[in-house]
């Protein structure tokens, strides 16, 4: 989600709802203790592991997903994965996710996941219940969760947190009057952070001493597919004399628009709001000349509407992830442990 102006900065405005946000946070940390009082080790039979953020809105945890799979899956584990399934508007949970699932009722990021990964992936507002779906289906050596580090009702064995390089945490506090969904000191217990689109946190001195091991992420442009024929790609300059329009239904819009700004001469940006729900009016109206230029993550709700249209000149950014190679060697090491 696009994050209001106050939640940069401490202002009137989150000085006036910071009496709320204090309550919030006395909640959170009232929650985490109890769990961490009554939590379980090896709860399933697959190790779990959270791959969640501190804020709301959008940080990378998908990327980080897909690399973390792949990376387990070339050391011989089997992968599962868990989600909320944010926006699904199923009316039966948990639900387990193929490359064929109706993005409205599973959520398009799980979707994205099993286009481009081939294990088993569920998803529902319980996420115990998704992990006892794919175990009844398949025996699994790691089940990773695309966000869940509040939700509390699931047992875990490792914690990730992702970071924004660019937004972060914003002016460090809790809803309403910023963007945290705990206090910020929770990043302290979990196993390792991972930054993404740079290599520094912006924390106080007094936590830089706690703070666990810290890696950087990278996403690389690759190509551009097209979103009626993936077969068909181009050189992700191929545009970088035409003007173009891009859209991004993502957690930080302009995120993307930075990463497409140095391949074309010029770019309309169009953002929208996280998980939109795309429908016609929303894309009809671009001129056909120019490409249109999106996220993977918008594709998966894109591909029906431009089937109707026949828009043959909409494009998706592919772009690969890099991740410090040390982040897999503390996670098999903790895994072993």
């Amino acid at each position: 989600m696009s994050w209001p102006n106050f939640w940069y900065k401490k202002n009137w405005l989150s000085g006036l709802l910071w009496p709320v946000s204090k309550l919030v946070c006395l909640e959170a940390e009232r929650r985490l203790k109890k769990f961490n009082q009554t939590r379980q080790a090896d709860a399933h039979g697959a190790k779990v592991i959270v791959v969640g953020n501190l804020v709301v809105g959008g940080s990378g945890k998908t990327p980080l997903i897909i690399w973390l799979t792949r990376a387990l899956q070339q050391r011989g584990l089997k992968v599962g994965i868990v989600s909320r399934g944010y926006g699904g508007q199923s009316q039966t949970w948990p639900q387990a996710v193929t490359p064929e699932s109706n993005p409205i009722l599973v959520g398009d990021e799980p979707l994205l996941l099993a286009k481009q990964l081939q294990v088993p992936i569920a998803v529902g507002p319980k996420r115990d219940q998704a992990i006892a779906l794919i175990e009844k289906e398949q025996a699994c050596d790691v089940i990773l969760s695309d966000d869940g580090l509040q939700h509390f009702g699931m047992q875990r064995d490792i914690e990730l947190v992702v970071v924004d390089g660019e937004r972060q945490f914003g002016n460090g506090w809790c809803l309403p009057a910023g963007p945290l969904r705990e206090p910020l000191q929770r990043i302290t217990a979990v196993d390792a952070v991972v930054i993404n689109g740079d290599n520094q946190l912006k924390v106080k001195n007094s936590l830089q001493k706690k703070l666990p091991p810290r890696y950087g992420m990278q996403l690389k442009p690759t190509v551009l597919r097209n979103l009626l024929n993936d077969k068909v790609t181009l050189a992700v300059e191929t545009f970088s004399g035409q003007e173009v329009n891009a859209i991004a239904g993502i957690g930080n819009p302009k995120r993307f628009f930075d990463t497409l700004e140095p391949y074309v001469a010029k770019q309309n940006r169009h953002p929208f709001k996280d998980h939109q729900a795309y429908n016609r009016d929303d894309l009809k109206g671009f001129d056909p000349q120019k490409p249109l230029i999106m996220t993977s993550k918008d594709a998966v709700k894109c591909l029906p509407i431009a089937q109707q249209l026949n828009a043959k000149n909409w494009w998706v950014l592919e772009v690969e992830t890099q991740v410090d190679n040390e982040l897999l060697t503390l996670i098999l090491q903790k895994l072993q442990n």
